[in-house]
């Protein structure tokens, strides 16, 4: 199967996990679940659903045992996109080409929208065999008690202080100011680089990964996450905002630090270069088993949107 097929197939798969675990449109309260539903339903590449479930790939053949972990990865991210859009933060008025959640149905609604999908990730994750109909769910998580709770723990830290939002918060409180270089490094590794890396390591912890295969898939994720921001610093100077749904120059507009308005767009590239050829290296030890994630490293590090 080709690649691209190969993309689209596991993205069906989870957007009907996704379809499944959100509560539907026209249940009550119905406006709250269709903000939850607009915004998980907005687009978007899908890339840390896909990195648990290639990850997963890497060590088992039973790769959709991941996709209740896929689904709460990406109920996370999406939150956290609602709620960065929001006034009090970066104030956007498009996200993946369309209007942002608060622009919609307001901003406590948008709040709630993102508090719902954050708790609603740990939910799926802890859940028992049976599913809402009391049968048991085609999703469901099967994992010792053990490994479901090291997963549990490894998205827990990776999105709250000591990860995205601990980014976020040196994030904001850096605009406008001049800041170092570890500064700046903080920000990249912990706003964007924990969520990637924690879906790396708990796919890598479902399908039975040696401590040295996690240490190695760690390490490369570190790099994926930290290329994966300076790309995105690159798109807002130069990309398409059509292709991106949203403006850009936003970070220049509210004097963010980011790599490019440190270091310039051309020294920005050749790290960027750099740390997808370290990204990948990595990934070597695993032979032929790796050729998706390089696949999807690559798409990550050399997008357009």
């Amino acid at each position: 199967m080709k690649f691209d097929d190969l993309l689209e197939t596991k993205k069906t798969l989870i957007n009907n996990a996704l379809n499944y675990y959100l509560p539907p449109a026209e249940q009550y309260p119905q406006d709250i679940h269709r903000a939850m539903r607009y915004s998980v339903f907005a687009g978007g590449k899908r890339l840390r659903p896909l990195l648990v479930l290639l990850a997963t790939e890497l060590f088992t053949a039973d790769w959709k045992n991941a996709l209740s972990v896929a689904c709460s990865l990406e109920l996370i991210h999406t939150y956290s996109l609602i709620h960065d859009d929001l006034p009090a933060m970066d104030n956007d008025d498009y996200r993946r080409g369309q209007l942002t959640a608060h622009k919609v149905f307001g901003e406590a609604l948008a709040i709630l929208a993102g508090d719902a999908l954050l708790t609603l990730a740990f939910e799926i994750l802890a859940a028992e065999k049976q599913d809402k109909n009391g049968s048991h769910s085609f999703y469901h998580l099967k994992a010792s008690p053990a490994i479901k709770l090291k997963i549990i723990w490894e998205i827990a830290n990776s999105a709250g202080v000591r990860g995205m939002v601990g980014g976020q918060a040196v994030d904001l409180d850096s605009e406008g100011k001049t800041v170092d270089l570890d500064t700046l490094q903080y920000i990249d590794t912990h706003k964007t680089g924990k969520l990637l890396t924690a879906s790396v390591r708990a796919g890598a912890l479902l399908g039975g990964a040696t401590p040295d295969e996690l240490a190695r898939l760690t390490a490369y994720a570190r790099l994926l996450g930290r290329g994966f921001q300076i790309v995105d610093d690159l798109l807002d100077v130069e990309g398409d905002p059509e292709k991106m749904g949203k403006t850009g120059g936003q970070d220049a507009q509210r004097g963010k630090a980011n790599y490019v308005s440190y270091f310039g767009r051309a020294a920005a590239k050749n790290k960027r270069d750099q740390l997808y050829a370290q990204a990948i290296a990595e990934l070597s030890s695993f032979g032929d088993k790796n050729l998706s994630l390089q696949k999807i490293t690559r798409r990550a590090f050399y997008r357009n949107y």
